[in-house]
């Protein structure tokens, strides 16, 4: 049965009769529009920011007035920006986005509003040629702007960092916009009273004027179990609430089902809201009791339905980030095909049994289908499904967003990945569903360290040759040496000086070996030439045996702290602990590769730092400290002591 809210549903132009609670960001947003060509609307998921666009934004123009566009990313933002266009264009042929714009604006005679909507999902799932291009799009159509039409970009505030690329193009981005701040608990309580007003739904004894204090009593339990004593409320928590509420009691009262525009009245009474709950879970328990219902009825209709199935299929349209992942598809002879490389997310299903899954979503309002896309009904779901993922599944989010961070640091600094580190990702590439452009990546690092490795291997060969060359010349004098002495007895002390100076000049090829394997970062495989000195001169110079025993031992601790630092280099938050691991290298025996590492790490503890700092400080300057808390937390890990960091983690705290 539906009820008359909306539940996870946006308010549209055409719910402006109900749509309560936001007329002072409205009058804002409309007197914003008006002065600027780009507008920046962003706020926490939840707080109704598509709402306030479509439905309290839209009622304030008069129709000729208001042309919007409404813009999703779908597969790909640049196309379906220009597919919107397209379609307002109602069969006149494309002549590229400029002039389409100026063509639809002097037909109707008003600005065009391109609203592109839940615009983080274009640094979610987008790619960066495709950002680049949209970036170079904008910049354009505000360059050649003449009022023709306005641009408003709505995202979720945790996603604002994202846009510094965006800023380094235009530089305006920031100098309007508005926040769209959570309800507090009086907004929602007006929301309700007139909510009911408008859906005759009555509180017990509300037409007893006596009894007034009796209604406001009964409104704030209903505040009380929504809020869980917090001061503001979630929207689709709110709707989620109300909904439920409404359909429990229109079929207590009435006992069949509500028909589509009905509005016979309600009453509700002390008993069942107390009867009801509170918020806490609401939309969890609703996702897992639709989840449960849809199982029992596939396995009812279908024969071995896997177990968790609703789940697993749920959890594809999510992202890796825990936000709505938008899912091309078809419809061949009745049944849903969804895009090829989603397929292989999910078990082997027969189509039928997939499409009847699919539709039982959309039908109990979990998902929702488009012309070409299957989505989930709401971010706040998203969130919730991925809350429920296996600690596998985290780990191969963790380890696709370590490589699209790898990508985009190769963009700024042409480093490959190491051995290492494709040893590392190796195993997971086949799955972890990645764009051509970082599969690209991949291979191009492959073969530069395939190629490193060659160079390498030719060079050790070069530098055995040399060496057996040299131990037969050694071995050549010594004979020769042997020689003498047997023949010139006489001249045993000069040939026994002379074996020595000669096993003095071996042993220092040896150490001129290991120091110049050292010099090159090969730390472990200079050990190997100190040992064979070693072995020569046995114990016939204790100095020297002595020293080159420090040496080796040096050697291995410098391998072993150095092996440790690149384990620890791969971890963002292990990053102070690998440039300790190099320091104390260093500190054991300087070179250059050493200092190298020591600069690189130090680099990048600096960059990170500053980007988190940076991060959590703009986050914080747009919104609170829940959102910028994880930065701040990760800049203080990297950085201990800073006195920016210090005071907005005591502000925060």
């Amino acid at each position: 049965m539906k009820s008359p809210f909306k539940f996870l549903d946006a308010f549209t132009r055409n719910d402006g009769d109900v749509f309560f609670g936001r007329k002072d960001e409205t009058e804002e947003l409309f007197r914003l529009v008006f002065k600027t060509p780009l507008l920046l609307v962003y706020g926490l998921s939840g707080t109704g920011k598509t709402s306030l666009i479509q439905c309290g934004l839209g009622n304030k123009f008069d129709g000729p007035d208001w042309f919007p566009l409404f813009i999703r990313r779908q597969n790909n933002i640049n196309e379906s920006l220009q597919q919107a266009v397209n379609t307002a264009l109602n069969g006149r042929a494309p002549r590229g986005l400029n002039e389409d714009l100026f063509y639809l604006h002097r037909y109707y005679l008003c600005p065009i509003y391109l609203i592109f909507d839940q615009f983080e999902e274009l640094f979610i799932l987008g790619s960066a040629e495709e950002r680049r291009q949209f970036i170079e799009n904008l910049n354009t159509l505000l360059i050649q702007n003449q009022t023709a039409f306005k641009i408003i970009l709505v995202m979720r505030e945790e996603y604002i960092g994202q846009l510094y690329d965006f800023e380094k193009v235009i530089p305006t981005l920031f100098d309007f916009r508005l926040r769209v701040e959570p309800m507090n608990n009086a907004k929602v309580r007006d929301v309700v009273q007139q909510s009911f007003a408008r859906f005759n739904i009555f509180l017990e004894d509300i037409k007893d004027i006596d009894n007034e204090d009796i209604k406001k009593d009964l409104l704030q339990i209903m505040i009380d179990n929504l809020s869980e004593q917090k001061s503001s409320i979630q929207l689709p928590y709110l709707q989620v609430y109300l909904d439920m509420l409404y359909r429990e009691d229109f079929q207590r009262t009435y006992a069949r089902e509500r028909q589509e525009d009905e509005l016979p009245p309600l009453n509700l009474t002390r008993q069942e809201i107390q009867d009801f709950g509170q918020i806490e879970n609401v939309l969890e328990k609703f996702l897992r009791e639709q989840e449960t219902a849809i199982q029992v009825q596939l396995s009812q209709e279908h024969r071995d339905v896997p177990p968790q199935i609703v789940r697993q299929v749920l959890d594809v349209f999510v992202s890796e980030e825990g936000t709505k992942r938008p899912i091309r598809f078809e419809r061949v002879n009745k049944h849903i095909i969804l895009e090829e490389k989603f397929q292989e997310l999910l078990p082997s299903l027969p189509e039928h049994l997939l499409t009847n899954c699919l539709e039982a979503l959309e039908h109990n309002r979990l998902l929702r289908f488009t012309d070409e896309n299957i989505e989930l009904a709401h971010d706040s779901l998203a969130d919730l499904i991925n809350k429920k993922r296996s600690p596998e599944q985290l780990r191969l989010n963790e380890i696709r967003r370590s490589l699209i961070n790898n990508f985009i640091g190769f963009q700024q600094t042409k480093e490959f990945l190491t051995r290492k580190q494709l040893n590392i990702y190796e195993e997971f590439i086949p799955i972890l569903q990645l764009d051509n452009e970082i599969l690209n990546f991949i291979e191009k690092s492959r073969q530069y360290i395939e190629a490193k490795e060659q160079a390498e291997s030719a060079r050790q060969k070069r530098e055995l040759r040399r060496t057996r060359q040299f131990l037969i010349v050694v071995s050549l004098v010594a004979a020769v040496a042997l020689g003498l002495f047997v023949w010139a007895l006489q001249l045993q002390q000069k040939a026994v000086q002379a074996t020595n100076q000669l096993t003095e000049r071996v042993v220092e090829n040896y150490q001129t070996n290991a120091d110049n394997l050292k010099k090159e970062g090969r730390y472990r495989e200079a050990i190997e030439p100190i040992r064979i000195a070693l072995g020569l001169i046995g114990d016939a110079n204790p100095t020297l045996k002595t020293n080159l025993d420090s040496t080796a031992n040096i050697l291995q601790q410098i391998a072993t702290l150095v092996e440790n630092a690149d384990s620890l280099a791969r971890i963002e938050e292990e990053l102070p602990n690998a440039l300790r691991q190099y320091q104390k290298a260093y500190d054991l025996s300087p070179d250059n590769i050493l200092q190298a590492n020591i600069n690189r790490i130090n680099n990048q503890i600096n960059q990170l730092f500053i980007n988190y700092k940076d991060r959590a400080l703009n986050i914080l300057s747009f919104s609170g400290c829940p959102f910028a808390l994880p930065y701040l937390q990760k800049a203080q890990t990297l950085k201990p002591g800073d006195a920016e960091v210090e005071a907005a983690l005591s502000r925060c705290q």
